[in-house]
């Protein structure tokens, strides 16, 4: 025997004829097992014509490869969210431990625009602040300011909104810069007698899109409607 074709070759005591023999007596084996043929590479003396057994083997690779891909984004993403998670974890520590209201907004400015990538924060709070001792800052609007109505939605439904926002929401958040924000994130914050928005910009109009996860988002503005609560008049 010279050729490793040759009926009768022997592989570990089976010959190729007992392969013939069980795939004659088993038809259906590599239905029942097509992952086998994602891993063969079986010629074929058809010329510049693509076999049918060739495309199918072909089309198992790729959607393997294709699956293998996916697999590999979900894992990077899980690691991606649970990293975030814990800077979500340590950035709400933080600012439960800060002083005043400048100290709460600096961080959470400095914090969202490191971690997110963004161009800009803004915090509004349709509220009055129960100090007068330090300065308030531009973050307190007031509570009977008119801007309320353009967020009248987005509190109610105390859901974040991703996209492209309205540019009359873009002016009042974002002032003369405002046309530069082409895509944002915008979560409400919520009260007993009070509300207000967190705004995340950026200049790049594919950073927040609609339709994303913004769960963690979700749950930090739950957390900084808390720890507003005490700086804010009843």
């Amino acid at each position: 025997m010279s050729s490793a074709s040759e009926s009768g070759k022997r592989y570990a005591g089976i010959t190729t004829d007992d392969v013939i023999t069980y795939l004659q007596e088993h038809p259906d084996f590599f239905n029942e097992h097509p992952e086998i043929l994602s891993e063969l590479d079986i010629p074929h003396a058809t010329g510049p014509a693509v076999s049918l057994v060739e495309r199918q083997v072909s089309v198992l690779r790729e959607q393997n490869q294709q699956i293998n891909r996916r697999l590999h984004e979900l894992i990077e993403i899980a690691r991606l969210n649970e990293e975030l998670a814990r800077r979500m974890h340590q950035l709400s520590l933080t600012l439960m431990d800060a002083g005043d209201p400048r100290e709460i907004f600096k961080t959470l400015y400095d914090n969202l625009t490191r971690n997110f990538h963004a161009d800009r924060v803004v915090v509004r709070l349709f509220a009055d602040p129960a100090f007068l001792d330090i300065d308030a800052g531009e973050e307190f609007a007031g509570a009977d300011n008119p801007g309320w109505s353009l967020f009248k939605s987005i509190i109610n439904n105390r859901h974040p909104l991703c996209g492209r926002m309205k540019h009359q929401q873009q002016v009042f958040l974002f002032g003369d810069d405002g046309d530069n924000i082409a895509s944002s994130v915008m979560m409400p914050l919520k009260g007993d007698n009070w509300s207000g928005i967190l705004a995340i910009g950026s200049f790049d109009p594919d950073r927040f899109q609609p339709g994303m996860g913004v769960e963690l988002l979700a749950n930090l503005g739950e957390i900084l409607s808390f720890i507003f609560k005490p700086w804010i008049a009843e």
